[in-house]
């Protein structure tokens, strides 16, 4: 599927000088020279990376010129190393619409999953999906697999995922502060055992979390921050509940049940338990197609993003985007 919704192809772009410097790459994604800066005569468009304040600037600096723009954002399936690492993307994703994390607007993400209900993709997304999971790759591939460390228990197991504090997809997917707060009222309530899923960094004291300091004091919570793969989580929990994480999306690939305490791009279709707050609510009206678990697998994974091989920078699929990452995996001795 053509991506029509591009710049085309050679046209001369302009971007804040964080992205300039920092993803030069993005010029192959392009089909230019280089990426100009955003105050440059003679551009026809600008692009800037995520929702923080440079990219703030960068869509003003479009209003102001009256030019198009287009969000920038790693794909779903992005690297082996970390971002933070700058480790480079294998994927990203272009929008001229909206961010896909950002509730008060339909991105062209979920415009294409609507229209995945009327395409025939369902077969292209199964595929997907099922290499997916036999590869156990998710957005970040860094972590072992390797079986977590948790007490058995013969009660249903429902792991609860935290989020670093300041991440832009939970205000922006309607979430907030509350939103984790009753998530984890909910699961203490109804008897499961409920497991936190915290990141390291927020063990180690360097950052906040929105759930693992409450969790943490709360009798009978279990805080899980093994150092392992999402993959390796997601096979020993029997639901997943979540605000705005990848890890509803990884969970929903594999027939896990899935329940939404903010609105994330793959909420709304009837293939979640949204329990939305007022701010992520509004989501939903728009979200009326009902696509299989497939259909919406195809749209994000294949209909939507754009893979480089990130060393020669030709454009690849997606199953051969996963055959690369597998290979790293193994020459790093993660699998």
């Amino acid at each position: 599927m053509a991506k029509d919704w591009y710049p085309s192809p050679g046209m001369r772009l302009g971007a804040t000088i964080y992205v300039t410097r920092s993803a030069p790459w993005l010029k192959h994604y392009f089909g230019i020279g280089e990426l100009e800066s955003a105050f440059a005569p003679g551009i026809r468009g600008v692009v800037f990376w995520g929702g923080r304040s440079t990219a703030r600037l960068a869509r003003r600096i479009a209003w102001f010129r009256r030019l198009p723009y287009w969000y920038l954002e790693d794909g779903y399936l992005r690297s082996v190393g970390l971002g933070k690492e700058k480790t480079l993307p294998i994927s990203i994703i272009v929008d001229d619409l909206g961010m896909p994390v950002d509730v008060s607007r339909a991105s062209r993400l979920e415009r294409l999953i609507a229209a995945s209900v009327d395409m025939d993709v369902a077969g292209l997304g199964a595929g997907i999906r099922e290499a997916l999971i036999a590869s156990g790759l998710s957005k970040y591939n860094n972590l072992p697999h390797r079986e977590p460390r948790l007490d058995r228990t013969t009660r249903r197991r429902v792991l609860l995922v935290d989020q670093v504090f300041g991440d832009v997809s939970v205000p922006m997917s309607g979430g907030s502060p509350e939103s984790f707060a009753r998530m984890l009222e909910d699961a203490v309530a109804s008897g499961v055992q409920c497991v936190v899923r915290t990141h390291p960094d927020v063990m180690a004291g360097f950052r906040k979390g929105y759930l693992t300091e409450k969790a943490a004091q709360t009798p009978g919570v279990v805080l899980l921050a093994d150092a392992v793969s999402v993959a390796s989580v997601l096979d020993v929990v029997d639901e997943v509940w979540t605000v705005s994480s990848q890890f509803g999306l990884d969970a929903l690939l594999r027939g896990i049940p899935v329940r939404c305490y903010g609105a994330p791009f793959y909420s709304g279709w009837g293939l979640t338990d949204d329990r939305l707050g007022d701010a992520s609510r509004e989501a939903l009206p728009r979200r009326l197609a009902r696509p299989s678990v497939d259909q919406l697998t195809a749209a994000t994974f294949s209909l939507y993003p754009s893979y480089r091989n990130t060393e020669s920078w030709e454009e690849i699929d997606v199953f051969e985007a996963i055959d690369m990452l597998v290979m790293e995996r193994r020459a790093l001795d993660l699998d």
